[in-house]
């Protein structure tokens, strides 16, 4: 009876359908790199269930049916949780077909539901597995697919963040044995029944076996020249050809496993935003460091079906002077199925559409948009039907984008009393997960740390070293001429001790393994910088737009008592932190003593404050001069540049005088970065790593001098990074001492 329904196959068939089998499967193993998809599991039933009924299934429409209810199988054990005989999800499943099926012809693959893609990709899958078990197995075409195969492999490895070398052998010898497995096949079925009994097929795969064996060995085990000529891939795509890849554009993004290579900007406007209180957006964090980027450890989920009727309370921080926080927040470009949101969030209210639902991740602080409410059935087993008292109301698990939102939060007032006194008292949960490090993190990382902070005594003051330290100007922030770690290299490392440029993600993951290294717990966080400001509405609230450059990441560290306190290690980007300066004197007593690793000011690294810009000289084109009249130019020039260089800090000293009477009375940081620079200039430099105090108590100037830029570089201090604003009469001070000192120096 069975013989009607299944064929007989031989053993050279059974490998050949391994082989097969392992060389589709290379297709799929680069998808949890290059996507979001975690679990390949379901493809790989698809993959071999749909070769073994090709195998062992003689009629093709009775296999076709039973691929078709293992691909429902696969769908419901996936995306449902009622019965599988019971009709209810199938119904759902039809519904949700219908209504994607269109969103499918216009391409409009992110609108649909996961549920519909899933069963499209399962549906592509059996098919793509179906003809190339034809072709391949029973045509006996297998050349072609086993050179397809290592093409996708080598694009994906030249141009994708995904290395593909073992991939590239491993198909390489599973395709070879497919082929020498073909041939095999072929001879044995056109054997006579004499020359079969003679023939083993051992041993006519042993000659293949031995063959890739060798020269695949061969190949990985012998010594290889590096390259003699620059990377072309590089050079179409914008990098140098030296250690850079593909071109990436800014933005906010889910995936960080790899970090680091160049980036485009993009000026595409995100969101805007009203507010009382300029600051970050917070949109996730992460804390697992790989040695290459973030993952995210074991999470705690909580549902919440009326998000405009719940309210948080100390989810980030306590025990702090807070400031309430209101936001209005509308997309008008890409959007996201999470809420960004200032500080941390006490209650969303008044969101599009209405009938979102989230689902709020505890530990990470991360707020996940759902698409409404589904009815989730609870049974034992299959012949138990649901009843009403086995029924669970939760979020969708189809994600969801808000048009528009509001939100109350509170941004903390952080005193340095406080937190120098918040001590090392870490609960053992926080140990546990926010110092993890990788295994093979290079020593230096943490002797580097140890140097940076050998002064300071609390984590509080540790961690203001290393953020001073990051943002001093040794590093320089760059998004083009940016290197990716080699394989096997720390991203963290590569930054710190040899490319020594990079952008957000560079810096902030920097100082959080450089804290963790020396037992401060620390966090990798991600969201939007402010954004630019656009003007105000008629309450006086600030509106900001809030584009993908804006896209930004920094750090959050652990204080007992207190909780998460964000700090920014990027030099080009102002510090989240409210500050009360309440270890020091109050500013009208001018102290004349430095503080240890006080915040270091903006710095691009681009010296735009330190350089002058030199035209070029020309003698125009086109036009014939003879030697006389050359060398008296040539004599000219010569003495112009020796003036020139002669004179060299008068022009710069003039030409800086020029620039800062540029600025209005209320630009008072750039005023005081433009003085500051003169002094470099006609005093003395400053040092890499000295703080502000530290260098103004080092400057031979007199006493009056001294006092007038103490004054003023703790006003910068405080405006900068306490985020006060200058009243009146401290500005018009502030601006008479600044125009007096410029005036005063004379190279």
């Amino acid at each position: 009876m069975t013989a009607r329904f299944l064929r007989q196959t031989r053993l050279l068939d059974w490998l050949a359908a391994l082989f097969l089998f392992l060389l589709l499967r290379e297709w799929l193993l680069p998808l949890p790199a290059l996507t979001d998809t975690a679990d390949l599991s379901p493809f790989m039933y698809i993959l071999g269930g749909a070769l073994l009924l090709d195998m062992i299934g003689k009629w093709r429409s009775l296999t076709f049916v039973l691929k078709m209810l293992g691909i429902l199988w696969l769908l419901h054990h996936n995306f449902f949780a009622t019965p599988f005989f019971d009709t209810e999800w199938l119904k759902e499943l039809l519904i949700r077909l219908q209504t994607d099926l269109p969103l499918a012809f216009q391409q409009n693959w992110v609108e649909m539901t996961p549920v519909t893609r899933n069963a499209l990709f399962y549906l592509m899958l059996m098919v793509l597995v179906s003809l190339l078990s034809y072709l391949v197995l029973e045509q006996r075409q297998g050349l072609w697919f086993v050179f397809i195969s290592e093409a996708y492999l080598a694009v994906l490895d030249t141009f994708l963040p995904y290395e593909a070398d073992g991939a590239i052998i491993r198909t390489l010898i599973y395709g070879f044995l497919l082929l020498a497995v073909i041939h095999i096949s072929t001879l044995d079925k056109w054997m006579t029944g004499s020359s079969r009994s003679r023939f083993s097929y051992f041993k006519s795969l042993l000659a293949p076996i031995l063959i890739i064996s060798l020269t695949v060995g061969v190949a990985y085990g012998a010594p290889k020249k590096a390259a003699s000529w620059p990377d072309p891939i590089a050079y179409f795509t914008g990098g140098n050809g030296a250690g850079t890849t593909y071109m990436k554009k800014v933005g906010y993004d889910n995936n960080d496993n790899r970090l680091g290579g160049p980036f485009i900007q993009d000026n595409s406007l995100i969101f805007t935003a009203t507010t009382n209180e300029k600051t970050y957006w917070r949109g996730d964090s992460k804390d697992i460091y790989t040695g290459w980027g973030w993952q995210k450890g074991e999470r705690e989920h909580e549902p919440i079906l009326d998000p405009k009727s719940y309210q948080w309370k100390d989810v980030l921080y306590s025990g702090m002077e807070m400031k309430e926080v209101k936001a209005s927040l509308e997309f008008r470009g890409e959007q996201f199925p999470t809420i960004f949101y200032p500080g941390q969030i006490k209650q969303l209210s008044s969101y599009t559409p209405v009938n979102a639902t989230l689902v709020y991740d505890k530990e990470y602080e991360n707020l996940e948009v759902r698409d409404g409410k589904i009815q989730m059935y609870i049974t034992d087993n299959a012949e138990n039907r649901t009843s009403a008292n086995k029924t669970l109301i939760v979020p969708n698990t189809l994600l969801m984008k808000l048009y528009s939102y509001e939100v109350t939060a509170e941004v903390p007032t952080i005193s340095e009393k406080q937190m120098v006194a918040a001590g090392t008292d870490y609960p053992q949960e926080i140990r546990e997960r926010y110092l993890q490090l990788p295994e093979k993190l290079p020593p230096r990382i943490r002797e580097l740390a140890l140097q940076v902070t050998k002064d300071a005594q609390s984590p509080y003051e540790k961690a203001r070293a290393i953020e001073s330290f990051l943002r001093s100007g040794q590093y320089k922030y760059e998004t083009e001429d940016v290197p990716v770690p080699e394989k096997g290299q720390d991203f963290v490392d590569q930054f710190l001790f040899e490319s020594f440029r990079g952008y957000c993600d560079h810096f902030s993951t920097s100082m959080a393994v450089m804290l963790r290294s020396i037992g401060i717990p620390t966090r990798w966080v991600k969201g939007f910088a402010p954004g630019t400001d656009v003007g105000d509405d008629a309450e006086g609230n600030e509106i900001v737009e809030v584009r993908n450059r804006d896209a930004h990441s920094w750090v959050e560290v652990y204080f007992p008592h207190y909780g998460w306190i964000p700090f920014e290690a990027t030099s080009s980007f102002l510090s989240p932190l409210r500050v009360k300066y309440d270890l020091h004197t109050e500013l009208e007593n001018m102290p004349a003593t430095s503080s240890v690793n006080q915040p270091q000011p903006i710095d691009r690294a681009d010296g735009r404050d330190e350089r002058m810009e030199e035209d070029d000289l020309t003698t125009g084109s086109g036009q014939s001069v003879t030697w006389p009249v050359t060398m008296v130019i040539l004599v000219l020039v010569a003495a112009a540049l020796f003036v020139g260089w002669q004179r060299r800090r008068r022009i710069v000293v003039w030409w800086l005088q020029r620039k800062m009477a540029t600025y209005q009375e209320q630009n008072f940081s750039q005023k005081y970065q433009v003085l500051l620079s003169m002094f470099e200039h006609v005093v003395a430099k400053r040092q890499p790593g000295e703080t502000l105090r530290e260098y103004v108590n080092r400057l031979s100037i007199s006493g009056d001098k001294r006092q007038d830029l103490y004054y003023l570089t703790q006003l910068f201090e405080r405006a900068l990074y306490g985020y006060k604003d200058i009243g009146e009469r401290a500005r018009a001070l502030a601006n008479k001492m600044i125009d007096q000192l410029s005036q005063q120096l004379k190279p």
